[in-house]
């Protein structure tokens, strides 16, 4: 091999490694621009684990849910969104707690930056949503 041919493939293999390092720059400078959306719904009145339950399978319908937090005491759920979802607004969460049979009340929607965001620990409830074709299917999975 010539040394014109090696300079040549020293070259590319630069060329390579450097390219590699702005597309991941890109990527990270990108993801720390994107916010999580943190939803806390206040539920008047709802104070017993199965109106959370009903209140949880509503949720299901909307799509882009990760988690879910609920507190008994203070009558209030908090929702995570991941980064690129649609924004969630206040009438969709109200829509679902009036849907569950409860009376819809505050709802306080925060953007939290992706580098400032912890991942869920302890009460946190990570939502399924079934796949398949046959609502029966969907319905048990969402159920049991």
């Amino acid at each position: 091999m010539t040394a014109c041919t090696r300079n040549i493939h020293h070259f590319l293999a630069l060329l390579l490694l450097f390219s590699v390092f702005c597309a991941a720059d890109a990527q990270t400078s990108g993801s720390q621009d994107a916010c999580w959306q943190r939803v806390t719904a206040h539920l008047n009145g709802v104070f017993s684990p199965r109106g959370f339950f009903n209140i949880l399978v509503r949720l299901y319908s909307l799509p882009t849910l990760e988690s879910a937090q609920f507190n008994l005491r203070q009558s209030s759920i908090v929702l995570d969104f991941p980064p690129g979802t649609p924004s969630i607004t206040s009438d969709q969460i109200q829509r679902i707690e009036k849907d569950a049979g409860y009376r819809s009340g505050q709802v306080e929607i925060q953007q939290i930056p992706v580098r400032s965001f912890a991942e869920s620990g302890p009460g946190w409830t990570k939502i399924k949503h079934p796949q398949s074709k046959y609502a029966f299917v969907r319905w048990l999975k969402q159920n049991f």
